[in-house]
């Protein structure tokens, strides 16, 4: 009986090590990763300071191939402006919006680029609490909102099987709460990846990049030109396929227009 325990609480003790190297492997990984992007990330930094902006915009979108970050969104959009490419800077200020929602520097340089366009179509205004929950699931929280789920989901999962080889009734009590309540907030973060993957897939906007796109009635040059939108101005995807898009302007209009005259948000 003595020996089957001791094996026991040997099996726990291993089975909170393995826990604790897997946590640790995974932090020391990140941290690296980080190092390589910030050290890309100051270098674009420098290049913008020194009035280099191309080679600026190439580091920024370098960093974004393969991740979703801010800071890089927002520099990008800025380094678009310096070179007058209104439209694109306003496409990459309304993705760093996506990300950080109500961030006042931002809100002031895309006043600025929004300035700079022909149009002037006005979103209609949306209520306080309704800016909060949308900064919590933008779809740039989403990667983060999953990792948290994964972790905590380990975490408790690993509670649970350290209570189930423990022999001690107090260490299997706080371990069977601690369990518990990693999986509820495990459960917490799943519920809010899913609410910013669900703004990902059904709230799409686009930018229009070119000089001036006709709006017309029906796909194809055979529908009427309603009207004319031209580049930076901000429209929401209703349908779109690989030639043709239908949208919505923030004042209601809604017709069609190419593709390739915009790009989504």
């Amino acid at each position: 009986m003595g020996q089957t325990m001791m094996n026991r609480e040997h099996m726990l003790h291993r089975t909170l090590g393995l826990i604790g190297i897997f946590v640790m492997t995974i932090s020391a990984s990140l941290g690296q990763t980080e190092a390589i992007y910030q050290a890309q990330f100051d270098s674009a930094n420098a290049a913008y300071a020194r009035g280099e902006f191309s080679l600026a915009q190439s580091g920024y979108e370098s960093l974004l191939e393969d991740r979703v970050h801010f800071a890089s969104e927002f520099n990008l959009g800025n380094a678009f402006f310096k070179q007058q490419k209104f439209g694109l800077a306003i496409l990459h200020y309304e993705r760093a919006r996506q990300l950080t929602p109500n961030n006042e520097d931002l809100e002031t340089n895309l006043t600025l680029a929004n300035s700079q366009i022909s149009d002037r179509i006005e979103a209609l205004p949306t209520a306080g609490i309704s800016n909060v929950w949308q900064g919590i699931v933008a779809p740039g929280r989403h990667l983060l909102w999953h990792r948290l789920m994964v972790l905590f989901w380990t975490l408790g999962f690993g509670a649970l099987a350290a209570r189930l080889l423990s022999q001690n009734f107090g260490n299997r009590r706080i371990l069977g709460t601690l369990g518990t309540s990693l999986l509820a907030v495990g459960i917490a973060f799943m519920s809010l990846s899913w609410s910013a993957l669900n703004r990902i897939s059904n709230n799409k906007s686009a930018i229009v990049l070119a000089n001036e796109s006709p709006v017309r009635s029906q796909p194809g040059d055979a529908g009427m030109t309603l009207f004319m939108i031209h580049e930076g101005t901000k429209v929401a995807v209703i349908q779109q396929d690989s030639r043709y898009t239908k949208i919505k302007l923030p004042n209601g209009n809604v017709g069609w227009i190419a593709s390739n005259d915009m790009e989504t948000i």
